[in-house]
This record gives structure tokens, sequence and C-alpha cells, in this order.
């Protein structure tokens, strides 16, 4: 099994278990590990794969996207006075 896909199987249970406990920080920094292989690829996905050679304007916007989404997920659970809707 290569490393890549053994991280595969070990990630799928701890984002079950945070998304059961409310870990948002865990999905956080999921949403900003996508970003350093989104941008040295040029692809991403939304619905489907995005190519930044063929929509730039698409791909940058979900990648900010993904950027913004993981800092508002760890922002949240570092302050959660501050995140009513995870209340």
């Amino acid at each position: 099994m290569t490393k890549a896909r053994l991280f595969n199987y070990l990630a799928f249970p701890v984002l079950l278990l945070a998304a059961v406990l409310g870990l948002y920080w865990v999905w956080g920094l999921l949403f900003l590990w996508w970003l350093a292989p989104s941008v040295i690829s040029g692809q991403t996905a939304l619905v489907f794969e995005v190519q930044r050679d063929e929509d730039p304007i698409l791909f940058w916007a979900v990648v900010i996207l993904w950027a913004l989404l993981g800092l508002m997920m760890i922002a949240a659970s570092l302050f959660p006075d501050y995140a009513p809707w995870l209340v």
C-alpha cells in the first residue's frame, strides 16, 4: 500500500470522527491542505475538475473559497464565542 493510499484510509475515519465531535479545525486543515496541490497542479475540484488554464476566474474563486472555508473552520474552533452558526 502506498503512503498516499494509507493516509487516505487513516484520514477517512478521522474526518468522520471530527464531524461527529464537531472538531471543525480538522476540516479547516483539510481545506487548507487542498490549496497547495491545487495551486501547484493548476487544477482543483468543485463539482467537476476546474483547470486554471481553461477557467482562471473560476479556478481562483474555488481556491480562495477553500482558503476562506479553511480559515473560518479553524477560527470557529479557536474562537467559538464569535461563531454562533456552530452552536
